[in-house]
């Protein structure tokens, strides 16, 4: 039998990928876990050049989804929210991020604003133009294309008082490889997504997309999630 394929968002990836063993011993079927970007994944299942069986998306993009009937929301799961936090270098002392005043004071005091072009980025630039804060940062200010980009330059970078932004689940996955995580943002600012999966249409593995629905409610898979940033 060919392995379940989960097209998974980076937000989700490292919560699925870490119960792969347990699925396979327990629901007897392997998984495969593409990921790409939430918003690429919805343009490929719309475009029908994606093989997956289920998708790992925010609620938003399974919305849209759905409304072309790609997606079976009757075999679906909540995954749990994703919140964004700051980051900085492992050994750095982590920055206070957690009122609008020490948030406002961690910019201000950064020699480098790290970001992504990803939707995190793009909410925090407009969080930057509200507070007016645009013009004194651009000069400091950096951009990549992912996640992933931003902490592997985090990780390498030896630039004093450089601070980053991004989803705390891609944070933590580089837990352990040099970025440490300071915390999430104010609620006032924050953006929050919820991440469900579903099965797709296209797909003829009901009874596996099934069975994988359920155990993503169990408490041993919440507990894989939540160890990864995704908060049920």
């Amino acid at each position: 039998m060919n392995p379940l394929k989960i097209y998974t968002a980076g937000a989700t990836r490292e919560g699925i990928g870490a119960l792969a063993g347990t699925i396979e011993r327990t629901l007897g079927f392997a998984i495969e876990t593409p990921t790409n970007h939430g918003h690429l994944i919805t343009e490929q299942v719309k475009a029908r050049t994606s093989d997956a069986d289920i998708v790992m998306v925010t609620e938003a993009m399974l919305a849209e989804l759905a409304e072309d009937d790609l997606v079976d929301q009757a075999i679906s799961a909540p995954l749990g929210e994703i919140r964004i936090g700051a980051a900085v270098r492992a050994g750095a002392p982590l920055p206070d991020v957690s009122t609008m005043a020490t948030f406002e004071n961690a910019l201000r005091a950064a020699a480098s604003v790290v970001i992504t072009e990803a939707p995190s980025g793009v909410h925090l630039e407009r969080v930057f133009a509200e507070l007016g804060l645009t013009q004194a940062l651009e000069p400091r200010l950096m951009r990549f294309d992912t996640g992933t980009m931003v902490n592997l330059h985090l990780a390498a970078s030896t630039m004093e008082n450089e601070i980053a932004f991004g989803v705390a689940t891609e944070i933590l996955f580089f837990r352990d490889k040099g970025v440490a995580y300071a915390g999430p943002l104010p609620e006032e600012i924050q953006m929050t997504n919820r991440y469900v999966a579903a099965r797709l249409m296209r797909s003829d593995r009901t009874a596996e997309a099934q069975a994988l629905m359920a155990f993503l409610g169990s408490d041993e898979a919440r507990v894989a999630f939540a160890a990864t940033g995704v908060e049920i």
